[in-house]
């Protein structure tokens, strides 16, 4: 398996994966530092080197939390004959009845019934995800931020830490909202909010 990323969302990644004893062959990727090493785990540091392995061991997991660097990684690797894998961690209260296979579904996070969590999305620690809720591609749920009954955030957005995001409220794509913000209202495309009640910026 190879870690896309090498800094502190990847290790704690990487925590998850050892509870789960899914450490064999494990190397991570990661072309802007000068690490070689993590944990005992080697660090891939170009393209030629990530092919190579890939090759060998298809499987790779999103290890940054960042949406726009979690798609290019997502684009990157599967170009390079890479197999997109899911992560869930312990302790979830999941529904059965949630559409969430392709998205990262850290420790401790309660996921509702009828909910749908796009291909390489984050659900980071904590975070709840209630009846109803669509949450588009590659975007990033921090921890503990509370999505409330059909809400709806769209692609490549990140939902600050403790964020609560009110029942039916309709987000854009490549939003942020600011840690511990309250939304209470319809959000476009493209925009910052922030406070409480959220407001754009």
């Amino acid at each position: 398996m190879l870690i896309a990323g090498a800094g502190g969302h990847a290790i704690e990644l990487l925590d998850i994966l050892i509870s789960e004893e899914m450490t064999a062959d494990l190397a991570f990727y990661d072309d802007l530092t000068g690490i070689t090493s993590l944990h005992g785990f080697p660090v891939l540091k170009n393209a030629e080197m990530a092919k190579a392995y890939l090759s060998k061991t298809p499987d790779f997991i999103l290890g940054t939390g960042n949406p726009q660097v979690r798609m290019m990684f997502y684009q990157k690797f599967t170009a390079w004959g890479g197999t997109h894998r899911s992560i869930k961690g312990r302790g979830i209260a999941f529904s059965n009845f949630s559409n969430s296979n392709e998205a990262d579904i850290f420790n401790l996070c309660f996921i509702g019934a009828n909910t749908h969590i796009g291909r390489g999305t984050l659900i980071n620690t904590g975070a709840q995800i209630h009846h109803d809720v669509r949450v588009g591609e590659f975007s990033e749920i921090n921890p503990g931020a509370v999505l409330l009954g059909a809400s709806q955030v769209g692609d490549n957005c990140s939902i600050g830490a403790n964020a609560t995001i009110l029942p039916k409220v309709k987000i854009g794509n490549q939003v942020i909202v600011g840690a511990g913000s309250v939304v209470t209202q319809d959000v476009p495309d493209g925009v910052k909010v922030i406070g409480v009640p959220g407001r754009i910026i």
